[in-house]
């Protein structure tokens, strides 16, 4: 469906609702009008009943049809300077209308009842059908602006997220710190021994992607002394005069305080734990040879070192 098939299609649908909705409400507002206007002109007449000169068969009084017409078009003009939607035709005592649309309003006297007919305007005003047109073209256009700034808000958060760097985990050797590229505002401090065993992981895992690394199990020399080299880096820099750690030793205590780094630096990032993030044993056998702390794919290019 092209722009303006969808237009005239979400037009038609707006205007027969708003046309539904002002219809019925003008409806109901003009039955409230006419009751409050019935009830008024009752009112007038009831208060004015004793000197109206209205036949009475019953009393053989025939009454004054000149000065009672010239009471009744004395109250069709006030009632049409109110603007109201009813007209007097009548005022008698039998309950004779004058027309298929008069109504009769009915007022109770002690001896007897005195009617009288009036005629309805119960006609909707043209707003009724120009107005919903009106507001189906304002929805239309309301409806276009929200669907062309919504497609702008995803053409630049595609252009944002395509003009971002591609995502790193910045570690810095001077400040022994790790973050990302992406906020570096969020960044935890690590002491020596999990900050170099962890650059030691990536590199190792780097190289050597299919080595299942047990804590069962002996560490592989290589990766002791990728962590050797990193921890004299250290030294260089001027973070430790002390002799190395034993890496072998405490080694899930130093995985727990690595992962925690983790979680603090990747809680805007959950999808980037699975490359990072050293995995967890879970359950019987948690130690097993079937469990690897290594990383699963992850590169040296993944991260970010300053002060190499």
């Amino acid at each position: 469906m092209d722009i303006s098939q969808r237009n005239i299609s979400i037009f038609i649908a707006l205007a027969l609702l708003f046309s539904g909705i002002f219809y019925i409400s003008q409806s109901i507002e003009t039955k409230r009008v006419l009751k409050q206007q019935k009830e008024a002109v009752a009112l007038r007449v009831a208060i004015d009943m004793n000197r109206l000169p209205v036949a009475d068969p019953f009393l053989h009084y025939a009454g004054n049809e000149t000065e009672l017409r010239e009471y009744i078009n004395s109250l069709n003009l006030a009632l049409e300077a109110q603007g109201a939607r009813l007209t007097v035709l009548d005022i008698n005592t039998s309950g004779a209308g004058q027309g298929e649309k008069s109504e009769l309003l009915t007022l109770s006297a002690p001896h007897r009842n005195f009617y009288v007919a009036v005629v309805v305007d119960d006609t909707k005003p043209k707003s009724t059908y120009i107005f919903p047109l009106i507001m189906a073209l304002i929805g239309v256009a309301v409806f276009n602006w929200v669907s062309r700034k919504a497609t702008e808000s995803r053409v630049n958060l595609n252009t944002t997220l395509e003009n971002l760097p591609e995502f790193k985990l910045v570690i810095d050797l001077y400040s022994k710190t790790v973050t990302t590229n992406r906020d570096k505002l969020v960044s935890v401090q690590l002491a020596n021994k999990p900050l170099c065993f962890y650059l030691a992981l990536v590199e190792f895992c780097d190289a050597n992607p299919d080595t299942v690394l047990n804590q069962n199990k002996e560490m592989p020399n290589e990766l002791l002394e990728l962590a050797d080299k990193y921890f004299y880096r250290l030294v260089e820099l001027g973070h430790t005069i002390r002799k190395r750690p034993n890496f072998t030793n405490s080694l899930e205590k130093t995985l727990s305080e690595i992962r925690a780094a983790l979680d603090e630096v990747l809680e805007a990032f959950p999808e980037k734990k699975v490359l990072f993030y050293p995995p967890k044993a879970h359950g019987e056998g948690s130690r097993s040879k079937l469990h690897s702390y290594g990383l699963s794919g992850v590169k040296k290019s993944d991260i970010e070192i300053i002060g190499k």
